[in-house]
């Protein structure tokens, strides 16, 4: 990609108002965007929600070591402070040759109009036949509902309840996500073992992964590098007794089974879907430009390719660079660096002043739990595993945290 700036877009001109800027979603970054906005425009915040759910802590809903309310980010209370205004609703549609998009509300569609626009919508869970049957990683709810499950299933069989599979746990989804979940998994079926006395043997633990290495696609350095991290993720998954089914993927859930694509059946009371994200399909549909998998292609300075006033950031962004246009892959540490640009963009274009480019960092933390408080980290050509890994995970979280309400660090320290 090249290194020249975009042409400077000439200043708004206000008659008395200020200009309309709309966060068409508040995933990472929208935070940073309210605050650099306050006073400067008249700001429309759309989410589904009232507030953010820190995907990345998440997954340790399922073993309880974090509450619901420790992984939320309460977005309404930012929403006031900084002066804005919240739409509870979901996009739909963006009208860029109108300047206008379309919002799905409780009471119906409602049509907004912009001067300028930051797309942050993320990506939705990807669906399958039999969804219903199985516990989802989204909403977060959802994994607080499958804890309440899985420790009803180990005193049931405690009990001497015969149910087939009723102490099978199925995981489908062998990304960073379903990895996670598999060793929180294992950790809630731990402390169920000592409280009702069944040996963790009777217990059976399967992850499906429809790739060869588990936690795929997670960084931009050597690919070598990326599958020394995978395998190094796996032993730890293994070292719990857990069965990883690789180059498998999962057809259809059913109210007992697990269908494969190869015709196998697997009996399991419990399954968790951690099959993937994708974006919403609404955004090929809107005559903007979209990569490969459809999120919306951005210059250097997150700028949505031949749109003067659109932005786009995190997952629903296809961001390039380099003289191998290397994509960043969709994880929350680069959308975390991309807020403040894309925030200082927008504040930019409005007062018509050049453009800041965003340069990803040349390599990024990432950190998978496998379960027995133990991650496994990589930071470039570093990989390291052990409790200390997991310290330094928490650690991190809790930063980003407390910037944004407040936190005990007790919280997050296990």
């Amino acid at each position: 990609m090249g290194r020249q700036r975009p042409p400077r877009l000439p200043p708004r001109k206000m008659t008395g108002s200020l200009p309309t800027v709309i966060l068409a979603g508040c995933g990472y970054g929208a935070i940073d965007a309210l605050r650099a906005l306050k006073g400067q425009a008249r700001v429309i915040a759309i989410n589904p929600y009232p507030y953010i759910v820190n995907s990345g802590m998440s997954t340790r809903l399922l073993s309880g070591r974090f509450s619901l309310d420790l992984v939320r980010i309460p977005l309404l209370e930012h929403i006031h402070t900084n002066g804005a205004e919240y739409v509870q609703g979901r996009v739909t549609q963006i009208q860029p040759e109108v300047q206008t998009l379309t919002v799905q509300t409780e009471l119906g569609r409602r049509r907004l109009a912009y001067d300028y626009l930051l797309v942050n919508v993320g990506r939705e869970l990807r669906t399958i036949a039999g969804i219903h049957h199985a516990f989802t990683i989204r909403p977060a709810e959802q994994l607080l509902a499958a804890q309440t499950w899985i420790r009803d299933c180990w005193r049931r069989a405690a009990q001497g309840d015969p149910t087939p599979g009723l102490l099978t746990f199925v995981v489908a989804g062998g990304g960073c996500t379903g990895t996670e979940l598999m060793g929180e998994l294992y950790d809630l079926c731990q402390e169920m073992s000592a409280t009702t006395g069944i040996p963790l043997t009777q217990a059976r633990w399967v992850l499906i992964n429809r790739n060869r290495y588990l936690a795929t696609g997670i960084a931009v350095e050597k690919e070598g590098q990326n599958n020394r991290f995978s395998r190094c993720i796996e032993t730890g998954i293994r070292r719990l007794g857990v069965e990883i089914w690789a180059e498998c993927q999962v057809k259809a859930f059913g109210p007992e089974q697990v269908w494969l694509e190869d015709g196998r059946e697997l009996l399991a009371q419990t399954r968790l879907w951690a099959g993937g994200l994708q974006v919403p399909q609404w955004l090929s549909e809107c005559g903007l430009p979209v990569g490969p998998e459809g999120s919306l292609i951005v210059d250097e300075c997150l700028r949505v390719k031949g749109s003067e006033r659109i932005l786009a950031m995190g997952d629903c962004a296809d961001f390039a660079w380099g003289s191998q246009t290397r994509r960043l892959p969709k994880i929350g540490v680069y959308a975390v660096r991309q807020g403040p640009i894309a925030a200082q963009n927008l504040l930019r274009l409005i007062r018509g002043q050049p453009l800041i480019p965003y340069r990803p960092q040349a390599t990024a933390f990432v950190c998978v739990t496998v379960g027995n408080r133990i991650a496994v980290a990589k930071k470039g050509w570093f990989i390291w595993r052990g409790y200390w890994a997991t310290v330094l995970k928490n650690l991190f979280d809790w930063l980003y945290m407390r910037n944004l309400k407040p936190v005990r660090w007790r919280e997050f320290f296990y």
